[in-house]
């Protein structure tokens, strides 16, 4: 279990590393945040979409300090899933009221939301569960070193899901966007 609490401590915590910095590299990705998340038709955001993407944000990068750090894993673990638990539902809600907006959650993306990142979330908060479920500690370094390469390889995929998307959908045409929901 350790070397499973391993792999989705890394999975985790490259994710949220390259969410967070695409986020907060400069006042200009910071505003670009703030701007998508005013646009998603999200009833939370409304109004204050500069104090929610501050706290997302903050929280993203608490995320990656707290899995970095051997004391604090397992919280840093738990509170991804709640964070992942959130973006899922905000996503799924943001696809079923009709949002077209292309994805912000790595930084500056092409793909507009879709079903794909909200299983997307489902799947990182999943595995954020299952590492904070299976933590503990002492593993063999050979395969403690293969745990965190396959959640690397892992937190990749997540991370250039929409590039990979655009790379297997047919030429000239964008990534197929299953639907959730009327969009009317």
């Amino acid at each position: 279990m350790v070397y499973l609490a391993l792999a989705c401590r890394c999975l985790v915590g490259v994710t949220f590393l390259v969410s967070a910095s695409g986020k907060l590299r400069s006042r200009r990705a910071f505003r670009a945040f703030v701007s998508w998340l005013a646009a998603l038709p999200l009833p939370l955001v409304r109004g204050r979409p500069g104090p929610v993407a501050a706290v997302l944000a903050a929280a993203e990068a608490l995320v990656v300090v707290l899995v970095a750090l051997p004391w604090t894993v397992r919280p840093g673990l738990l509170l991804a899933a709640l964070l992942l638990a959130v973006f899922t539902a905000g996503t799924w809600l943001a696809v079923a009221r009709g949002a077209n907006t292309p994805c912000q959650c790595f930084g500056v993306a092409a793909a507009p939301l879709g079903r794909r990142h909200v299983v997307r979330d489902a799947v990182l908060g999943a595995a954020a569960v299952a590492g904070a479920a299976a933590y503990p500690a002492g593993a063999r370094p050979a395969a403690a070193a293969a745990s965190l390469a396959a959640g690397l390889v892992a937190a990749l995929f997540v991370v250039f899901l929409d590039d990979l998307a655009a790379l297997f959908s047919r030429p000239g045409e964008p990534a197929p966007q299953p639907e959730f929901g009327d969009h009317r």
